[in-house]
């Protein structure tokens, strides 16, 4: 049998190719046109952006004077927390420096800040004081319900008759 070929090459056999089965022209072609068709659409998107956000800026309102920044204030309290246990422990600790210590108030006037316990033993030892006049009353006591007897009386506790 005879290889015959019906396009005129000649040489080895399978060396050889077929230009009729493939059109390059036809895949370039399409390559460009889709390339031309995305670069479109990209300017499209472009210029539909553009417009959005211009629009977008021209409808928005400025922000107030007040939420402009002003230095480096710190806002009010109470603000967030960035580290919550030492916070708790340094609050508990100022906490129990007030309690626990001594301080004067008004150190002129004689009036200082003694230790809660150290406060409940002498009410204990002494007894509540009396009560201050109320102004009007021509500079006597409150008057105490019946039944009531005044702190500080000797022996006498405040005895409140139950409500009926």
């Amino acid at each position: 049998m005879a290889h015959t070929d019906p396009h005129g090459a000649h040489g080895p056999a399978g060396l050889g190719h077929e230009p009729t089965d493939a059109n390059l022209s036809s895949s370039t072609t399409i390559i460009v046109v889709t390339l031309v068709f995305l670069a479109a659409v990209f300017a499209a998107m472009w210029l539909m952006y553009v417009q959005f956000r211009s629009a977008a800026e021209r409808s928005d309102t400025p922000p107030p004077p007040m939420a402009q920044r002003q230095g480096d204030r710190l806002p009010p309290e109470p603000r967030l927390l960035t580290n919550e246990p030492l916070n708790l422990d340094q609050f508990r600790e100022a906490e129990e420096k007030v309690l626990r210590g001594y301080a004067w108030v008004d150190e002129q006037a004689g009036i200082a800040r003694i230790p809660v316990a150290r406060a409940i033993e002498l009410v204990a030892e002494r007894g509540l004081p009396a009560p201050a006049p109320l102004p009007g009353t021509g500079g006597a006591p409150a008057a105490l319900p019946a039944g009531a007897t005044a702190p500080g009386e000797a022996g006498a506790a405040a005895q409140v008759p139950p409500k009926q």
